[in-house]
């Protein structure tokens, strides 16, 4: 949500990238002889239970490809890495087990940005991104999201976080920016919104006419 506020970006397209971890150590190596396991913190949580039950050390890394890469140039004995399976045929190492996340859904999203936005056909579904800020005042949430409530409109995320001075301003110039009314409150929320390319636009302009608030 920061990051919206700081740069002038359009999000123009997303991927939902499947996620599979493999255990993969110096060939000939065994499982039992296993005494530290090295990855990216973020490949090592998602593997936690996993770890857990092989009662093997577990050692933060800069990378999971680069943990892959430390074991093979550094000829480590009894030491395993997380990371993908095209890492260990790169690397020249045996891979002792595969799908070792924890959750079977186990996805990253990945966003393609760009400087200025695309025209959408229309039939495409698309989502989008909308950030505001609201006044400090009992109900203010809810009134918020009856807005998009009472014109059938599903949200696929909101995410609400403390609004920080200077990217109140940001968030100002914005909206000033794209002809927005006044900013007011401490509080910043980010929704998003699947629609219908070619649906949009209407919706959205109804929602700019029932709220002083919006990005």
């Amino acid at each position: 949500c920061d990051l919206q506020l700081q740069h002038s970006l359009f999000i123009v397209a997303e991927h939902h990238f499947r996620v599979r971890h493999c255990l993969m150590a110096l060939p000939g190596t065994k499982t039992e002889e296993l005494t530290k396991i090295i990855s990216h913190p973020q490949a090592l949580a998602q593997c936690d239970t996993y770890i857990q039950n092989l009662g093997i050390a577990k050692e933060a890394a800069y990378d999971t490809a680069g943990s892959a890469k430390l074991i093979s140039e550094g000829s480590l004995k009894g030491v395993a890495a997380i990371c993908s399976e095209i890492a260990a045929t790169h690397y020249g190492l045996d891979i002792l087990d595969k799908g070792i996340e924890d959750d079977p859904n186990n996805y990253t999203r990945f966003l393609l940005l760009r400087m200025a936005p695309v025209r959408i056909p229309p039939g495409v579904k698309c989502k989008t991104s909308i950030a505001f800020s609201l006044e400090n005042m009992a109900g203010a949430l809810f009134k918020a999201l009856s807005v998009f409530a009472l014109r059938d409109i599903d949200l696929s995320k909101i995410e609400s976080r403390p609004c920080k001075p200077d990217v109140m301003d940001r968030l100002e110039r914005l909206f000033w920016g794209m002809g927005g009314s006044m900013l007011m409150g401490n509080r910043q929320f980010r929704v998003e919104a699947p629609t219908q390319a070619g649906e949009p636009s209407q919706k959205r302009q109804r929602l700019a006419n029932g709220s002083s608030h919006y990005r």
